[in-house]
């Protein structure tokens, strides 16, 4: 048993490694084919047209507001309960965010107060799969349509989740009900390549911007050059002010070798989260994650609330798996509560009060794939005695 059991962790065999050595002893380590096999295979598993694998999924975020043509004057909705990035990146074009509060059980963006923060200057709208769980994008995309606005989905939780719609399944990232998926693959998420993302779409054009911006805006298709020019194999040109967001081959390949054991990854999370919730339910002091009976989802994160009481709270669990050697982590702080946030947008506590008393109570305990029948029970073993203790 590791001396450290941590809330998440990736998992490598020998095909994984092999599959990057294998290419580290090729001629291309980036921008070969292996990259853009990786886009396609992405997209394929999804459902959608066109992947496109890129440096983290923060780049994909990026990009994806960049190629929409969003910048200053223009506003985008999210949700503060998120990783910061999602927020970033609508900055880093010069819009600006408008946060909308959670709902309570899918702690995923809520779709009865967009409308509400939707004014002329609203580009689109950015709902995040949390957890892993979807969001209710069928009706996002309703309010999307409605105010003629674009849907970008960060599916950085939840490759592999699907929702049910109309008698449909639909894996997140398929692109029926939004405009642009991006995906995220650090080493915590069901798949890795270290650091990297990758953007999933069913508009070619949108591809294409995507795949320009994502190489600093250079271009070398020959119907750009006359004949004179294309003598010269180094020509090349700048179409757009664009990025370097690559992604190395080697990288690509050990997406791709991850990818073929998606499922599987899938299944053994799900075992552990039902062991959980056999145990932990009829703990009165605890709130299990919720999951909507039309959604399938990933479980990228298995996250405890803890109900208020006068014996303990989110801080006392917290501490005491700490001294247990575990390393847990709390998923997240809202956006609107970090400090750049507030001195530039004067955010407080009490503007989004659902996201608030979620977060206060929340500590995420270990889920993934490696994690042993052993080890799962100690964990059910040793919160059981804390919570019955107080």
């Amino acid at each position: 048993m590791k001396n450290n059991i941590p809330y998440g962790l990736h998992q490598l065999d020998d095909d994984d490694i092999q599959s990057v050595v294998e290419i580290l002893k090729s001629s291309h380590i980036t921008q070969g084919q292996t990259t853009e096999d990786f886009g396609q295979a992405l997209a394929d598993f999804a459902g959608a047209k066109y992947g496109l694998a890129v440096s983290s999924g923060t780049a994909a975020l990026h990009l994806s507001v960049a190629a929409l043509g969003i910048g200053p004057g223009d506003e985008v909705i999210t949700t503060p309960m998120t990783f910061c990035a999602t927020a970033n990146a609508v900055l880093y074009q010069g819009a600006d965010v408008k946060f909308v509060d959670i709902d309570e059980k899918t702690l995923n963006i809520d779709p009865d107060l967009i409308e509400e923060k939707i004014t002329k200057h609203t580009k689109a709208i950015i709902p995040v799969d949390f957890c892993g769980h979807p969001a209710n994008l069928p009706k996002i995309k309703e309010i999307a349509d409605k105010y003629n606005l674009k849907i970008i989905e960060d599916a950085a939780h939840s490759i592999g989740s699907t929702y049910t719609h109309k008698g449909k399944k639909h894996y997140c990232g398929d692109g029926i009900h939004a405009d642009i998926c991006t995906y995220s693959f650090h080493p915590v998420k069901h798949i890795t390549t270290g650091e990297g993302g990758a953007i999933l779409t069913n508009d070619e054009e949108q591809y294409h911007k995507l795949s320009l911006l994502r190489k600093h805006g250079i271009d070398r298709q020959e119907e750009m050059f006359s004949e004179k020019d294309r003598i010269g194999s180094w020509i090349y040109e700048m179409e757009a002010l664009g990025f370097n967001y690559r992604i190395t081959d080697f990288q690509a390949a050990l997406g791709i070798s991850q990818l073929k054991k998606i499922n599987t990854i899938k299944d053994r999370r799900r075992e552990i989260v039902n062991y959980y919730n056999e145990n932990f339910t009829g703990m009165e002091k605890l709130i299990l994650p919720y999951e909507d009976e039309n959604v399938d989802s990933n479980f990228h994160l298995y996250i405890l609330r803890v109900k208020d009481n006068p014996r303990f709270d989110r801080y006392d669990l917290f501490t005491y798996l700490q001294r247990m050697n575990y390393q847990p982590m709390v998923h997240y702080i809202p956006v609107h509560l970090l400090g750049y946030y507030k001195k530039r947008f004067g955010y407080k506590r009490g503007d989004f009060s659902v996201s608030e008393y979620y977060y206060d109570r929340a500590v995420s305990i270990p889920l993934y794939p490696s994690l042993t029948d052993v080890e799962v029970e100690k964990v059910v073993d040793d919160i059981t005695n804390f919570v019955e203790s107080k």
